[in-house]
Order: structure tokens, then C-alpha cells, then sequence
């Protein structure tokens, strides 16, 4: 009885794990040791990258229902976000003061509701006086943009060379003539604030508690706004005179933290209203991904930028073994009689931590209760008042959080260019379809998979001298095979 309650609950698991033991024997004793083990570690540095983009796809997916279809855009966001910090900051530190003021005026919305609700608006006046209100932010936005050099401060070597970190720096602009900007920026926050507390509408629930929030914010974000003022330049200069190790680290973090900022602006601006009309959804996050696309051929021309690896793993030389790569750095180890670039195993380990790490969220933490109860029963955490809105912009922070970071970890040894988020989109799509949508588990098995395949793909066709296309088809093989056996993924749920 014990066997067969062990086979009921993890069959999946078992026939997988015999699966991969008898190709692996198969593989070793007919491609070689060294060929083996080589393929076998490129594929799962391809596997821990696909498992951040579909890891976030499959969450948002699950709990839902949206179809993202600017997540690929989200990967190369947090790509140009974190090379950005790492060559030449000064972009991200110019533009941090008028992000932050227009945070800043949005956050006073449930501060200036009670007020604004009880304007003797007619009701036929109050769409026009929203939509009248958001132009004129837009206005103030683009007024404030004016003048100021973007392009000037994204611009970066195609290839930085990090000899003379300095070198990439580019001058902001004077504060008597940049003050203006974060100004303007914030009096369109507090315009689009206004527009959200819907005046003259008195069917708003208004909450006291919410309101004393909103004075702590918009205190703290104005702070935040005058200090990124005064260190525009003297912080991006700290930022280059850093130790290059602690630098990419940083740059990691600021890719995700950029990547989650810009997915849950997206949630709330354009994916919250269209939730009801979920064809809508897909087209708008289709749009959304050519216009951020497009947005960032603007700023940096559509050429591919090379990232250097930090010292950390570009030590001339080889390791003979992982402990010994911790005191040399080489750009090399070798395992099991194999040279292999250290910083692909530094991605393995990246997306085995953020895959542990989801598992402790996801299991331990009371928002992934929560994200696991609606991704059940999204009506009934509802109904038990778990404010669901915020859940789901956190969830898809989250999840554009996670594409970033693969976005960036990617840099070091992938181009960085405007195409880079459509590829890994392509095979986030087909590893959540064979995960099942809502495994973040079944994301992790079907990353692997596609890693393991598209590895072995490549080798088999450089040694038959086959097409390339071959190991791209492999993945989709893999996809219908699952499909026909499985119609809702290995570890999808039949609704």
C-alpha cells in the first residue's frame, strides 16, 4: 500500500529521474566522458536561465490569468538595467530624481481623496475631468524631458574594457538648470494622484488609514527625491570607484529591483484595467513589448553591447577543482576532466538559488499562502479580505523581478541588444506549457529539460553536420510529446 501511494504522488517524478538516468548512461558511454559532461553543464546554464524567465511567467500565469507577452522585454530590461550600473550609471542616477518625484506625487492619492470625491463634479463631467487631468500630466512630463541629453547619459562603449572605469562617465547637468525637472515631474504625480481620486465620484470607500500611509510615503519619497538631486553625479562616481566584484553584485540587484519596479507599474497602469477583457490583455502586452523594444533601440541604437565579466571570474588561468577556483578566480575550472567558464557555473548557481529561495516564499511566507490559495480559489482569498489588487501587482512584480535578473546574469556572456528578451520569451512560453501553468516546481523540471535538450541538440548537430534548426525543433518536439501525454503539463492541474 506504501509503494503504491509513493508511485500515485510522484510517478512524474520517478519516470522523469529514470528518464534522465538511462539518456545520461546512453549519452556518456556513446559521446565520451568529456563531450558528456561538457554538454551537460551547458545545458544547465541554458536551463537555470529559462527557469528565471518561465518561474515568473507561470506565477503570474497561475494566479492571473494574464498572458504576458512583454515578459521577454522584462529579461531584457533588467539586462540593460544592470550593464547600465555596471559601465556607466550616470543614466540611471539622472533619471532616479524624476522617477522618484513623480512616485512621490502619485503616493499623496489617498490623502487628497476625501477631499476630491466631494467636488461638485456632474457625473457626465468626471470621465472628461480624469482624462483632461492625465493629458496635462503627460504635458508636464514631456516638458520636464525638454532639453535634458538621454541618449547623452545611456551612452556607453560598445564593448567597456572597465581599465579605466571613469572613462565611461558622463556629465549631468548643471542643478541650477536641472531643479525644473524633478519639480515638474512631481506636480504631474500630484495631477495623476488627483485623477485617481476620482473626483466628484462619492462611490469611493475612503480609508483613514490609507491616508496616514500616504503622508509617511510622500515624506519619504520627497526626501529620496532631493538627495538623488544632489548626488547625481558624486554617487555615479562612487558607484564606478567601487571594487568590481561588489559592483556586479550590485548590478544584479538593481536589474531586479528595476525589472520589479517597472512590472508592477505595468500591473497597475495597463494590466489592472483590462483584466475583464482578457483578449485586450494579450494584445496590450503584446504592444507593450515593441514599444519598450523599440524604446530601447532609441536610447542605445539596435547593436549588441558586450558586458565584461567581473575580476571575480576572469582570473587568467584554471582551477583544478571549485574549492580551489574560491582563492584563484580563474575564468576557467575544470570538472570531471572538463574546462568550463566559471561564470556559467556562477548562473547554474544563481538559478538553483532563486529556485530555492522561491520554494521558501512559496511554502513558508504568508504571501505565498496567499498566492497559492489564489492560484486555487482566487474568489474565495477574496471573500476572506485579502486585499487581492496588491497581491497580484506584488505577484507580477515578482515575477518581471525575476525575468530581470535573468536578464542581467545572461550579460556577461550573451549580447545586449533589443532582440535578447524575444528568445528566452519563445522558450519561457514552452517551459511553463510542459511545467503546467502555476508550477513554479514544473517551471524548474521544464527549464531543465529544455536546457538538457537544446545542449544536446546543438552538439548532435555540429557532430552529424545537421542545421541548427534541429536543436531549436527539440524543444518543441519535448512540448508535444508532453502535450499528447499530458494535455495539462507534467504538473499542470485538469480544470
Amino acid at each position: 500500500m506504501r509503494l503504491t501511494a509513493i508511485w500515485k504522488s510522484g510517478k512524474v517524478y520517478i519516470i522523469l529521474l529514470v528518464g534522465l538516468i538511462v539518456l545520461s548512461v546512453v549519452g556518456w558511454r556513446s559521446m565520451g566522458q568529456q563531450s558528456f559532461v561538457r554538454t551537460a553543464l551547458s545545458g544547465l546554464t541554458l536551463g537555470a536561465l529559462y527557469f528565471m524567465v518561465a518561474a515568473g511567467l507561470t506565477i503570474i500565469f497561475g494566479l492571473m490569468d494574464v498572458l504576458n507577452f512583454a515578459h521577454g522585454a522584462m529579461f531584457m530590461i533588467g539586462a540593460y538595467a544592470g550593464w547600465q550600473f555596471y559601465t556607466n550609471p550616470t543614466f540611471l542616477f539622472g533619471l532616479a530624481p524624476l522617477v522618484l518625484a513623480l512616485v512621490a506625487g502619485i503616493v499623496v492619492t489617498p490623502l487628497i481623496q476625501p477631499l476630491a470625491i466631494r467636488w461638485a463634479v456632474p457625473v457626465r463631467w468626471q470621465r472628461t475631468l480624469r482624462t483632461a487631468t492625465i493629458i496635462i500630466a503627460i504635458v508636464l512630463v514631456v516638458v520636464g524631458l525638454l532639453g535634458l541629453d538621454v541618449r547623452g547619459l545611456a551612452k556607453t562603449a560598445m564593448v567597456a574594457t572597465m581599465v579605466d572605469p571613469l572613462a565611461e562617465a558622463t556629465p549631468q547637468e548643471p542643478l541650477a538648470a536641472f531643479w525644473r525637472r524633478p519639480a515638474l515631474f512631481l506636480l504631474a504625480g500630484l495631477l495623476i494622484a488627483l485623477a485617481q481620486a476620482r473626483p466628484g465620484d462619492r462611490t469611493q470607500v475612503v480609508r483613514r488609514s490609507a491616508a496616514r500611509r500616504s503622508i509617511a510615503a510622500l515624506l519619504g519619497f520627497a526626501l529620496l527625491t532631493a538627495v538623488a538631486t544632489l548626488t547625481r553625479e558624486s554617487a555615479a562616481i562612487a558607484v564606478l570607484k567601487m571594487n568590481a566584484d561588489v559592483r556586479f553584485f550590485l548590478s544584479l540587484a538593481a536589474g531586479a529591483l528595476i525589472g520589479a519596479a517597472i512590472g508592477g507599474a505595468i500591473e497597475i497602469s495597463l494590466v489592472r484595467p483590462l483584466y475583464v477583457r482578457p483578449t485586450f490583455l494579450i494584445l496590450a502586452t503584446m504592444g507593450l513589448s515593441f514599444v519598450l523594444r523599440e524604446l530601447t533601440q532609441l536610447l542605445w541604437d539596435p547593436l549588441p553591447y558586450a558586458m565584461s565579466r567581473p575580476p571575480l571570474f576572469s582570473q587568467p588561468g584554471k582551477a583544478a577543482s571549485i574549492l580551489e577556483w574560491f582563492s584563484k578566480h580563474t575564468l576557467t575550472v575544470e570538472i570531471m576532466g572538463v574546462t568550463f567558464p566559471s561564470y556559467r557555473l556562477f548562473i547554474i548557481a544563481l538559478g538553483l538559488a532563486m529556485f530555492v529561495l522561491l520554494m521558501i516564499v512559496m511554502n513558508y511566507s504568508r504571501l505565498g499562502m496567499t498566492i497559492r490559495a489564489g492560484v486555487q480559489d482566487r474568489d474565495m482569498v477574496e471573500a476572506l479580505g485579502i486585499n487581492v489588487r496588491r497581491v497580484f501587482t506584488l505577484v507580477f512584480a515578482l515575477g518581471a523581478g525575476l525575468a530581470a535578473l535573468g536578464g542581467i546574469g545572461a550579460a556577461p556572456f550573451a549580447p545586449v541588444e533589443p532582440v535578447m528578451g524575444d528568445r528566452f520569451q519563445m522558450q519561457g512560453f514552452i517551459t511553463v506549457v510542459i511545467g503546467g501553468m502555476g508550477s513554479y516546481s514544473g517551471a524548474a523540471i521544464g527549464a531543465l529539460l529544455l536546457g538538457l535538450a537544446r545542449a544536446f541538440g546543438d552538439f548532435l548537430a555540429l557532430k552529424f553536420s545537421l542545421t541548427p534548426a534541429v536543436s531549436e525543433a527539440s524543444t518543441v518536439i519535448i512540448m508535444a510529446l508532453v502535450l499528447l501525454l499530458r494535455p495539462a503539463g507534467l504538473f499542470g492541474k485538469k480544470e
